[in-house]
């Protein structure tokens, strides 16, 4: 027996673009499921990295910067889009310098994540960052990132008086948490 996923799957009856933009592709996808008519709004992204920079003192190197979709400051991991035809480790190197000014000598993949899987692909590939040195590269056009080093307790602190509520970060520093700190 196919379960309803596989039977969503393959009654597509139409799939509509509404909107292609530089980062995301907005499309109307409609399904016959179960014999009636349902349509899905999909957002389409090419994928992200987020980093978990870990000082050598230990200290997790979190960002603040304006986020104009929430109208605020935000406390954050670094993290970015991949540009396309982008590796994500590649992409975590230079998201990393950019954002935070520091290369690291050792990183690798942390796992990974959907953003919003209830109507966006987007998939964020995790990385930790250890043994980092100053490198820095010029931020984005119109960036503005400042550095906020903080202590896992501290991080912690954060996240429970509602400072952080980043997803993106919360999942992050839950994962190092849950890992064993990498």
């Amino acid at each position: 027996m196919r379960s309803i996923q596989q039977k969503e799957q393959e009654k597509s009856i139409e799939n509509k673009l509404v909107y292609k933009g530089k980062i995301i592709t907005l499309q109307l996808e409609t399904f016959d499921v179960l014999g009636k008519s349902k349509t899905f709004e999909v957002i389409k992204h090419g994928g992200a990295v987020v980093i978990l920079p870990i000082a050598a003192d230990g200290r997790i190197l979190l960002v603040q910067q304006w986020r104009r979709a929430v109208g605020e400051i935000t406390i954050e991991l670094p993290a970015g889009g991949l540009e396309k035809g982008e590796e994500p480790l590649a992409c975590a190197k230079r998201e990393l310098q950019e954002e935070t000014g520091f290369a690291a000598k050792k990183i690798k993949p942390f796992g990974g994540f959907y953003s919003a899987p209830g109507f966006c692909d987007e998939f964020l590939h995790m990385f930790l960052a250890e043994d980092l040195y100053p490198s820095p590269l010029p931020p984005d056009d119109g960036e503005m990132i400042d550095l906020l080093p903080v202590t896992l307790n501290e991080a912690k602190h954060l996240i429970t008086e509602n400072r952080i509520r980043d997803a993106k970060t919360i999942a992050g520093i839950l994962r190092y948490i849950v890992c064993g700190n990498g």
